[in-house]
């Protein structure tokens, strides 16, 4: 090999390891910008997740079963009471509750009592339940000889917090076709929400947990009188 073929050859072997050496490092900051970019999505997903985690909440639950008849209930757990949930709200059960609390009906009253007992505190439970016990109990005098209808005329939160006065009046029908004066009545009452393990069916009923804590009803004193 001549010498001047000798020099070509080592200045075109030079020039291709220029140009392999050139495409390597390219293909190596390539490979950095991937895997960086790789990098910025894994942080992303992973502040989402992060940012994801306190709004998942897992609902707890117990299965009771009736050992006699093989019934399932669900029992759910509310979660922890509002103070209030607003004045429409408030009203709603406060009507609800003076309905199911002050009407009689022979036929439904189960479901009026149970409703009662239901949105009541322990100790207005007992005051009620008190109602319908003994020889002058409630069902036994009034039996389905009468009904006492109800009618909420106004209800008015008071400047105490989570107290209300509603005026209501109560009229009774008798079997015999005869029915009595309207009474005018002012209930005043006291209630909170709770949270707390609740069965299936009375969170239908009841389910935000509304619970009077104080119940004391006084005639309308109307026109002045």
């Amino acid at each position: 090999m001549r010498a001047g073929d000798l020099e070509q050859y080592l200045e075109e072997s030079r020039g291709l390891e220029r140009d392999y050496l050139e495409e390597l490092v390219r293909s190596r900051r390539a490979a950095w910008r991937v895997a960086a970019g790789a990098a910025v999505l894994v942080a992303a997903a992973l502040a989402a997740l992060v940012a994801l985690v306190p709004l998942k909440r897992v609902e707890a639950f117990v299965l009771r079963v009736d050992n006699a008849t093989g019934a399932v209930d669900l029992v759910t757990t509310l979660r922890d009471g509002q103070a209030s949930y607003g004045e429409v709200v408030d009203r709603y059960f406060l009507n609800k509750y003076v309905l199911a609390r002050e009407s009689y009906d022979y036929e439904t009253l189960q479901s009026a009592y149970d409703t009662t007992a239901l949105m009541s505190s322990g100790d207005v439970q007992r005051e009620y339940a008190a109602l319908f016990d003994g020889p002058m109990a409630r069902d036994k005098v009034l039996a389905n000889r009468v009904r006492i209808m109800v009618n909420v005329r106004s209800i008015a939160p008071r400047t105490t917090r989570n107290t209300a006065i509603v005026r209501f009046v109560t009229r009774a029908a008798h079997a015999d076709g005869t029915s009595e004066a309207e009474e005018s009545l002012v209930a005043t009452i006291a209630f909170r929400y709770v949270g707390g393990a609740m069965h299936e069916q009375d969170r239908l009923v009841n389910p935000l947990g509304f619970q009077v804590t104080s119940y004391r009803v006084d005639p309308e004193i109307v026109g002045g009188r």
